[in-house]
């Protein structure tokens, strides 16, 4: 039993989950499975920001981005300002942003031996800085069409839920499938050793952060076009729920573990449980508060387990 909970980390976040609509439906006093279709629509920002925390972290050492939130809303507004000229400009040019801001935090952080959080967290303010510069001279509005798009339902499922399914498809046979996902999960497990096995250790760690960035940027393309426009701040409502969310999901805090699987779960959780609390009827502060508090729990709890088993 405990080795197939630890082989299949999805097991758990499923487990809350079902959990956490069950305490939905008893607050709101109906049974709806309405409830789960709505949630996996709306987790779609935070499980894509999950999804390029989880490759960050999966590279070992302690690394993590705490530039997500920013390189989203800079991808909001430029996808916003160039689809009025074309829809697969904005696109490209968002996702492509992202993936250079990736780039520019992995180079640092190899290159500048400057520690990832630090790393992040710098060219985060700086990324802010050029949104706060940019922004008043661009188109927030954004294009009517991509909006439509992105509204469709394909089989019952939102156009949104369709995208991060295929997003994690992909990316999960990059991690398993490919000769980058095992160089990955091996440096992530000991770099000094990878290298010794003659792995490019620099190229993978780069790679990583800028894969990160590439969805960073992709989340905040599509979260423009859903929430009408781009706005400085928009970046901070998912960026909490998508941390929990890679780690919820089995993503190893030391590095060198990951689950896809876990994490799209770990993000439904998650806004099953902000659902929950919303119709708990609590204070924004207070959600902020227990939210924060289940992160702190998961980092503990997936600490603890690295220890154990080094």
């Amino acid at each position: 039993m405990k080795k197939a909970m630890a082989r299949y980390t999805f097991i758990w976040p499923l487990l809350g989950s079902v959990l956490l609509w069950i305490a939905i439906s008893a607050v709101s006093g109906r049974f709806n499975a309405g409830q789960i279709f709505s949630s996996a629509r709306l987790c779609t920002f935070a499980l894509l920001l999950a999804l390029g925390q989880m490759v960050v972290v999966t590279s070992g050492e302690g690394a993590i981005d705490l530039s997500q939130q920013y390189i989203l809303t800079l991808a909001a507004y430029l996808s916003c300002d160039l689809m009025k000229y074309n829809i697969v400009l904005g696109l490209v040019a968002a996702v492509g942003a992202g993936a250079l801001c990736g780039l520019v935090n992995g180079l640092v952080n190899i290159y500048l031996k400057v520690p990832a959080m630090i790393t992040t967290l710098a060219t985060g303010y700086i990324i802010f800085t050029i949104v706060l510069v940019i922004s008043p001279g661009m188109t927030t509005l954004p294009n009517s069409d991509f909006v439509n798009f992105i509204s469709l339902n394909v089989g019952g499922f939102s156009m949104l839920t369709v995208i991060s399914i295929v997003t994690a498809l992909l990316l999960g046979l990059l991690l398993y499938k490919t000769k980058y996902g095992k160089q990955l999960h091996a440096v992530g497990q000991k770099r000094v050793a990878a290298g010794y096995a003659g792995i490019n250790t620099n190229r993978v760690v780069i790679t990583a952060f800028t894969l990160g960035g590439a969805l960073c940027g992709l989340s905040g393309t599509l979260c423009g076009a859903f929430n009408g426009g781009a706005f400085q701040d928009m970046g901070s409502t998912y960026f909490l729920p998508s941390i929990a969310a890679a780690f919820v999901g089995g993503t190893a805090a030391s590095g060198g573990k990951s689950s896809v699987a876990g994490v799209c779960v770990g993000a439904l959780m998650m806004y099953l449980l902000t659902t929950f609390l919303n119709a708990a009827s609590l204070s924004v502060g207070m959600q902020r508060l227990i939210q924060g508090a289940v992160l702190v729990l998961i980092l503990i709890a997936s600490v603890s387990n690295d220890t154990k088993k080094k």
